[in-house]
């Protein structure tokens, strides 16, 4: 098939889509208000359910270009709309919460789910704005000068195997002592120890050499064998009961996988049988397994009485303990330490060292008090003695953002994240570094809802990302110098994308020797 066929193909098969959205939205939008009136539904939680939802198919009606805002959409609904769903919709839990509590959670989520999709809708027509008036301009430095793809190749997987050891035995000590002993003790016995504090210090590197890898746009085949040895980390990491950073190592890959889909040439990314199969396996194991990882760290939330419960409804009730954060931060927002907390980001990093902020680490009385951390100060707030145990009580950036700026600042911190959402799927060719950048904060974006207000900006400050940075482009730069002086040899010739190029056969050959394209 000519790529003029596959593109026509490509085409015709994105119109069928287009048209066919229109109704499927519609039937999931009558699909609601059915469940809501066969449930006896209020009427605030149904339209919070409907904006949640067009929101969602709004992303996915351009999928490509909003992978990170529809993942992000999807984490909001666990984190913070199952709970309520299932206790309004489902009747799950019979005790109601105060109704001032409620109406202020209501209106929190309307706010955010608003900000977020005007966030989103800027961005991307600012984005189509961008590529209508963009002209074609030859980039003055080559991308290989600062991110040499065979020299970030080798440093991703040194990185990797030091990170899987680092991993690992932080994963041996956890399942030894459990799983609060990673926040108490495991953390002396790191500093104590210079091995385990520099395999730690690789270990966080990690994330931000393999988004820097996948930014240079490498082949499929070498995209997999990358990806296998992130999911290998990833698998391990969840052995250490965090299950943010194995979710958010996922998303970022399938996210990756659809950006490229939609770049590469049509079928370069297509998903074979085999691989159907794997990933129709792999979508119940996981949630199997981060059921498991809950329920192993015995600080789960669920109904009183889950006997002969639905398990959905039991992990969605579970899992949407984020919206008990939101409610409790407001209901006890004149006993939690006052500080400037979406500002977590000056405590930490290359900016805490530069302001000389003392950084604190741990669950203890002063991170709580002057640490500028609204997940400690709330833990601390609300469960006092049991907080020093290595116990938590989470965060929200719904919540970080009213305490700080009220509910002006619960839509305007949700317009900034609908259009980051949108910022991070913009990867381009030629832009490694920008695009690792991108990559790398979407572990946070997406627990965001569980999670700090400003956590991205924490990873982006963070030493060891910098180092990463500064790391890949000085030896991806002394590469260069050394072969321009003939030190090195030149790096081989590599074409963009996973097809290889097509051997013509030499025209000494006979016809039948030269295959059945050339009859």
């Amino acid at each position: 098939m000519s790529a003029s066929t596959s593109s026509g193909s490509s085409a015709s098969q994105s119109a069928r889509r287009q048209a066919i959205l229109p109704l499927v939205g519609l039937l999931c939008n009558l699909g609601v208000i059915a469940l809501a009136l066969g449930t006896q539904a209020s009427l605030v939680w149904t339209l919070i359910l409907l904006l949640w939802l067009n929101a969602l198919l709004f992303g996915v009606a351009r999928l490509s270009e909003r992978a990170i805002f529809v993942a992000f959409l999807v984490a909001f609904f666990f984190l913070l709309l199952g709970r309520e769903i299932t206790v309004d919709f489902f009747h799950y839990e019979v005790i109601q919460a105060p109704p001032a509590q409620t109406r202020h959670l209501q209106l929190c989520l309307t706010l955010s789910l608003l900000g977020l999709l005007a966030g989103a809708l800027v961005a991307s027509s600012w984005r189509a704005r961008r590529r209508l008036l963009a002209e074609p301009t030859e980039a003055r430095l080559s991308p290989r000068l600062f991110a040499d793809p065979s020299i970030v190749r080798c440093i991703y997987w040194v990185v990797l195997v030091l990170s899987l050891i680092s991993v690992a035995l932080r994963a041996r000590y956890v399942l030894a002592n459990g799983y609060l002993s990673y926040y108490t003790e495991f953390s002396d016995l790191e500093d104590s120890s210079g091995s385990m504090y520099g395999l730690r210090r690789i270990e966080i590197m990690l994330p931000m050499v393999l988004a820097i890898y996948l930014g240079v746009f490498p082949p499929r085949r070498q995209v997999t064998a990358a990806s296998a040895g992130w999911a290998v980390y990833l698998v391990l990491s969840l052995l250490t009961g965090q299950r943010s950073t194995f979710v958010g190592g996922a998303v970022m890959l399938l996210a990756y996988w659809i950006v490229r889909r939609h770049q590469d040439p049509p079928g370069t990314w297509r998903m074979r049988r085999g691989g159907k199969l794997v990933a129709a396996i792999a979508v119940p194991v996981v949630a199997i397994a981060l059921a498991a990882v809950e329920s192993a760290r015995g600080i789960g939330a669920v109904a009183a009485d889950t006997a002969n419960r639905n398990p959905i409804l039991q992990m969605l009730y579970g899992q949407g303990v984020s919206s008990s954060v939101v409610r409790n931060a407001y209901t006890y927002a004149d006993f939690i330490p006052r500080d400037w907390y979406t500002g977590e980001f000056l405590h930490s990093g290359v900016l805490a060292r530069l302001l000389g902020y003392p950084v604190y680490h741990g669950n203890t009385l002063e991170h709580a008090l002057h640490g500028g951390s609204f997940t400690h100060a709330y833990g601390y707030t609300l469960l006092g003695p049991q907080y020093f145990s290595g116990r938590g009580s989470g965060s929200s950036f719904i919540a970080e953002l009213f305490y700080d700026y009220g509910y002006a600042g619960v839509f305007l911190g949700g317009m900034i994240y609908g259009a980051i959402c949108i910022w991070g799927c913009a990867l381009k060719p030629g832009q490694p570094l920008r695009n690792g950048l991108r990559l790398v904060i979407v572990t946070t974006l997406l627990w965001a809802p569980r999670g700090s207000a400003t956590g991205f900006l924490t990873t982006w400050l963070s030493p060891s990302v910098l180092v990463a940075l500064v790391g890949v482009a000085g030896l991806s730069l002394a590469a260069a110098l050394l072969r321009e002086r003939g030190i090195l040899d030149p790096p081989a010739a590599s074409v963009r994308g996973t097809h290889r190029a097509r051997r013509t056969p030499p025209a000494s050959l006979p016809m039948h020797a030269r295959g059945t394209n050339a009859q």
